[in-house]
């Protein structure tokens, strides 16, 4: 039976549009993660208080069961994570958290939607180092903006 080894040296498809892409969001989350973090804190202090809450997307527990991560783990980055980018979209505020878990300080993202200053929707969690090349080293800075589907990959049989 062969086996396949995937290698997740990627190239970038265009070099230049992801430099142009990365000052870009390296400007605008310089001022709005910060923003993004006293969010947080404010959320986490009302949570304590029990006047705000975090529902779950299905998705969620979809990406969580798939990739391992745990209900423990989910926990720990939101209470000791920080915010690394911090979103407008369809349905409010979106929020990227990192934090690292367990022993082997696993980096996790997971991605918050604020529906409003009292509830927030847990829409989905990841370990960054799958896609190492989208991220810095300590996975809190995007690196390469291109679509995946547009990347080059090598695959060895």
């Amino acid at each position: 039976m062969a086996r396949v080894v995937v290698v997740d040296y990627m190239t970038c498809c265009n070099e230049q549009e992801c430099q142009r892409k990365r000052e870009k969001w390296f400007h605008l989350q310089s001022q709005f993660s910060p923003k993004g973090q006293k969010e947080l804190e404010d959320f986490r202090l009302n949570m304590a208080n029990g006047t705000h809450k975090i529902l779950f997307d299905k998705h969620f527990y979809k990406r969580s069961l798939e990739r391992s991560i745990s209900e423990a783990a989910f926990k720990e980055v939101f209470d000791c994570g920080w915010v690394i980018e911090r979103n407008k979209n369809s349905k409010g505020i979106s929020l990227v958290l990192l934090g690292y878990v367990g022993k082997q300080y696993r980096p996790l993202h997971i991605v918050m939607d604020r529906i409003n200053e009292n509830v927030w929707v847990a829409v989905t969690a990841y370990d960054p180092q799958t896609h190492v090349w989208k991220w810095s080293d300590r996975f809190d800075e995007r690196v390469c903006f291109c679509n995946p589907e547009d990347r080059e990959g090598v695959q060895l049989l």
